[in-house]
């Protein structure tokens, strides 16, 4: 998969959120609009995580789900009261929302997002 070498960085997501099963629901009110997509390689590795039973344990595809799960959970807390995720960052937190629940953050994020979505 020479394709998903293109992206680099962290490989852990904020443990402290971890959680083993559940779901998290998010809230709070929008403030920034549209967003630019996450990058293309990201799309690629996410829907290979959701399509193969092994695919989320691949470890290039795991630091690539990785990294961006990071850089959107940053944003999310650099703008607590305002970041609202773009539909693709929203799809790649979705994913991971097991880890995030309880989290009254990510649930204000969440929430931000579909109110967002349907305004």
């Amino acid at each position: 998969m020479p394709f998903l070498y293109s992206m680099s960085g962290p490989s852990h997501p904020p443990t402290h959120h971890r959680q083993k099963s559940g779901s998290a629901s998010l809230t709070a009110s929008p403030s920034v609009t549209s967003k630019p997509s996450i990058d293309p390689v990201v799309s690629q590795a996410l829907e290979i995580a959701r399509e193969s039973p092994d695919g989320a344990s691949d470890p290039t595809i795991s630091n690539i789900l990785e990294t961006a799960l990071n850089q959107i959970w940053a944003k999310v807390q650099a703008a607590p009261d305002s970041y609202v995720m773009s539909r693709d960052e929203f799809s790649l937190f979705n994913f991971f929302q097991h880890r995030f629940v309880g989290d009254k953050l990510a649930m204000s994020a969440r929430r931000r997002y579909w109110d967002h979505a349907s305004a």
